[in-house]
């Protein structure tokens, strides 16, 4: 006897069979239970998810001499005949090669007959969205009155092409895409029935490429078995040119740390290895959207599926969400320009400079690369970091006045603490020719959340973090604790904005300065909210006495100069 294909032998018999479909089994079990046939059936859903297959079910179900039953026996000679193709009363028509008027004429001088052994004529029509206009028409008066001993049953993966008048003459049933664990649980079950020595993680890469559909995961399983005697992910990959998660994190390392030379040495190698260009771009994207999703919510068990979070974990530090979206869309185009290049290594390569020094004129290239300049704004070190955080010489002021009116007639131990040159400005002058290193104090004394909320913003403004104080300046302080300070936004798009990693570092950096103690930022997304007014009130700084300079005193900017001819002190390199 020849041999039969894998998914043919395995094909479902009985609605207990059908696998990731438990909500079509118990409405059509019910309906045979209950009593409820109707004449037409609407099957939808993607290829392979088991359409035709209930389809011969439900005419076995009908026609079982035990029935109609909701578990037919496949003993009887109806079972056994519509089982094996064979039954003159079920007739299966591929609407894509019988798709004119003239056939559906033809089938319309049949339907009057009556069947010949089984209690009901079932006429399976697959592709049924191939068929004409004019054929459908023909077809529209017989689907709504046919007789008494004929169902109809349409299978379409494309149920957005039936016409209207055809849709609302049937019962309509969608076929889910089949989930992972249940085609990796059916495989391991068809294997070890079959004498298929195959690996958990070779079956679990079938279901992924599956894409949902139980025969394309059986038909690959079939494949893979003739290559070796025992089916591995390797196996798998070979079968199908699949790049492979080591492969891809490689990759996506090279390009995360800008290693264009790297990057195109992968390239190569899995082009000499036979991997097509467009299958690595397309595997690339995947890989980038898991990253994506891991930094977003790391407890998604979706992106597992691509690479484990211990590997995910170094990677995502090369990356912000801003560059994934930017590196996606350039893979996106490349892929587009594939379709109509020559020479689509050329295309690939390019893609890979690119993704390497994020360049683009999109929106997401662009806002990845004025993340990636904030970034490398915040790591500054040295005396130049120090003149972009310092405050200006009205901040300095406003600071100092707003202590000393705290308490006027004596004292103010926070006030003494709360730097260096504030005690300069009372005159305290270091009694010695040298300056000692002082300990950091906080910029400021216990404040409200709007005060303390105010002088953030203002420090973003220093600092030149527009972009962030943008969205600074959206919020409403909601709450201040000795421990966390709430503050809400009216969208969610800025309060997410605002928990981004890059945007939340730096305000807890700049609230550990004011504060001199580190402090929990909460932000919340709550309707209605009108903004903090962010209102800075005029004072007259108070007058000092001159101060010695330091010696690069005119190396400084115009504004730190200002600060310590008021304040005096000194302003070492560090």
């Amino acid at each position: 006897m020849s041999y039969v294909a894998l998914y043919r032998t395995w094909r479902p018999q009985d609605f207990d069979s059908l696998v990731g479909q438990d909500h079509i089994r118990t409405a059509l079990t019910n309906a045979l239970e209950m009593g409820k046939i109707a004449h037409a059936y609407l099957f939808t859903g993607p290829r392979g998810t088991g359409k035709t297959s209930t389809a011969r079910i439900l005419a076995k179900a009908l026609n079982c001499e035990k029935g109609p039953t909701a578990h037919p026996c496949n003993e009887c000679s109806n079972c056994k005949q519509i089982t094996a193709g064979s039954s003159m009363d079920v007739i299966e028509i591929d609407a894509a090669s019988n798709r004119g008027i003239d056939e559906i004429r033809q089938l319309r001088e049949r339907v009057s007959f009556a069947p010949v052994n089984c209690r009901y004529k079932v006429y399976i029509i697959d592709e049924v969205h191939m068929i004409t206009t004019d054929a459908f028409n023909a077809l529209l008066k017989t689907l709504e009155e046919p007789p008494e001993h004929v169902v109809f049953i349409l299978a379409t993966t494309e149920p957005q092409k039936i016409p209207a008048t055809i849709h609302s003459r049937c019962q309509r049933y969608d076929f889910h895409r089949v989930s992972v664990e249940d085609i990796a649980k059916h495989l391991a079950k068809v294997a070890k029935g079959s004498g298929i020595d195959a690996d958990e993680e070779a079956l679990h890469l079938m279901a992924i490429q599956a894409d949902g559909g139980m025969r394309d995961a059986v038909s690959l399983l079939d494949q893979c078995a003739v290559m070796d005697k025992k089916v591995t992910a390797t196996t798998v990959r070979q079968v199908l040119g699949i790049v492979g998660r080591e492969s891809l994190r490689k990759l996506v390392t090279l390009i995360g740390k800008q290693d264009l030379s790297g990057s195109l040495g992968v390239l190569n190698e899995l082009t000499m290895d036979g991997k097509d260009i467009k299958q690595i771009l397309i595997e690339l994207t995947e890989y980038l959207r898991a990253l994506l999703l891991f930094k977003a919510k790391a407890g998604y068990e979706d992106i597992y599926l691509t690479d484990t979070a211990e590997a995910f974990a170094p990677i995502a530090d090369l990356y912000t969400s801003e560059r994934i979206l930017a590196a996606t869309s350039r893979i996106h185009k490349a892929l587009e320009e594939i379709r109509f290049s020559a020479r689509e290594r050329i295309v690939a390569e390019l893609c890979l400079f690119d993704l390497c020094h994020i360049q683009g004129d999109t929106v997401e290239a662009l806002t990845a690369r004025v993340a990636q300049l904030e970034k490398r704004l915040a790591g500054v070190s040295g005396v130049s970091a120090a003149y972009q955080t310092m405050p200006s010489h009205n901040e300095l002021t406003e600071t100092v006045t707003q202590a000393s009116q705290k308490v006027p007639d004596e004292p103010d131990e926070k006030l003494e603490s709360t730097s260096s040159t504030a005690k300069s400005a009372e005159g305290q002058m270091p009694s010695s020719g040298t300056t000692e290193a002082a300990t950091p104090k906080p910029a400021i004394a216990a404040v409200n959340g709007v005060e303390l909320w105010s002088e953030i913003c203002r420090a973003l403004k220093s600092r030149r973090k527009r972009t962030i104080l943008a969205y600074a300046e959206m919020g409403t302080v909601l709450a201040l604790t000795p421990e966390k300070l709430t503050v809400g936004f009216s969208t969610e798009t800025s309060k997410d904005r605002m928990e981004e990693p890059d945007y939340k570092n730096v305000l807890l950096d700049i609230i550990k300065e004011l504060t001199g103690k580190p402090l929990s930022l909460e932000f919340v997304e709550k309707a209605g909210l009108e903004p903090t007014q962010i209102k800075v009130a005029p004072t007259k700084p108070r007058q000092a006495a001159p101060a010695q300079k330091s010696p690069a005193a005119k190396e400084l900017p115009k504004d730190v100069k200002q600060a310590l001819d008021v304040f005096g002190g000194s302003l070492e390199k560090a």
